[in-house]
């Protein structure tokens, strides 16, 4: 009784038929993301992506809203199709162009994150200046967004066929490589501490999670946003002692600077 649900029962049906997400897309005109999320239950969908993808699998109309209520959808939706028209054929030569196209669209959306972010750091202002960590931190959460945008679009877009080794995947790894230089900037930050000494540890993230008392996407909160559960900081400040200062002292040795006991302003001098 859940969009989850319904959208599990339609995409059993699309794998029935073995059509992947860009041969429902050239059947229905629906973008490939557009199917996913419906097939994930991640929003609610508008009344006429549910028409197209009704029309383009075959199904009466209000089959979707009918699987949403019931308490079977999977049952019920082989009730209905029992009774439904033959679905349409598939074209192959249409359904490569449309995976080409559609990644060629995350590709180049992808692009325009990496130059608008990149176009923010060439203006940010002078380190000194009282508003630096704060913009520095902004562009870190707008860095955060575009790379899982991008992360979700390479996993819609390998479901669809494409390269899994092609640009989007450089593209994610240079929005996580902007990320950490951005990171680098505002080193004393607890959440760069924290990203410090996660990757120090070489720990999964899913060790560091139940280490620290949080789920792994909280890790990755605190990492890229700071972003600190109630409760979990002591936690938190002790794994950063625990293997942030080791990550100091090597970047301290890199750089040929000062002791890091030695205190701020001995590595101001």
């Amino acid at each position: 009784m859940t969009r989850e649900s319904a959208g599990a029962a339609l995409r059993a049906l699309r794998e029935s038929r073995d059509w992947s997400l860009a041969d429902l897309a050239e059947a229905t005109g629906v973008s490939i993301m557009g199917l996913s999320y419906l097939e994930r239950g991640a929003r609610k969908p508008h009344k006429g992506t549910v028409q197209k993808v009704e029309n383009g699998l075959g199904l009466p109309p209000g089959t979707y809203a009918r699987l949403v209520l019931t308490q079977d959808p999977e049952a019920d939706l082989a009730q209905l199709l029992a009774t439904a028209p033959a679905p349409p054929s598939r074209v192959d030569r249409q359904v490569i162009v449309d995976r080409n196209t559609d990644t060629s669209v995350f590709e180049g959306f992808a692009e325009a994150q990496i130059e608008t972010i990149n176009s923010v750091i060439a203006r940010l202002p002078a380190p000194s200046a009282p508003v630096y960590e704060t913009i520095v931190q902004s562009v870190i959460e707008q860095c955060v967004k575009a790379e899982l945008l991008a992360a979700n679009s390479w996993r819609v877009a390998i479901n669809a066929g494409a390269d899994p080794q092609g640009p989007l995947l450089g593209h994610i790894r240079a929005l996580e490589t902007i990320r950490r230089g951005l990171l680098a900037r505002v080193p004393q930050s607890l959440g760069a501490q924290f990203d410090r000494a996660c990757i120090q540890s070489a720990l999964s993230e899913a060790v560091i999670a139940a280490v620290v008392g949080v789920s792994t996407e909280q890790v990755w909160d605190i990492r890229n946003n700071a972003a600190f559960p109630p409760g979990a900081l002591g936690r938190i400040r002790a794994f950063i002692d625990a293997f942030g200062l080791r990550a100091l002292e090597e970047d301290h040795e890199k750089a040929g600077g000062s002791d890091p006991a030695d205190g701020p302003e001995d590595a101001t001098r």
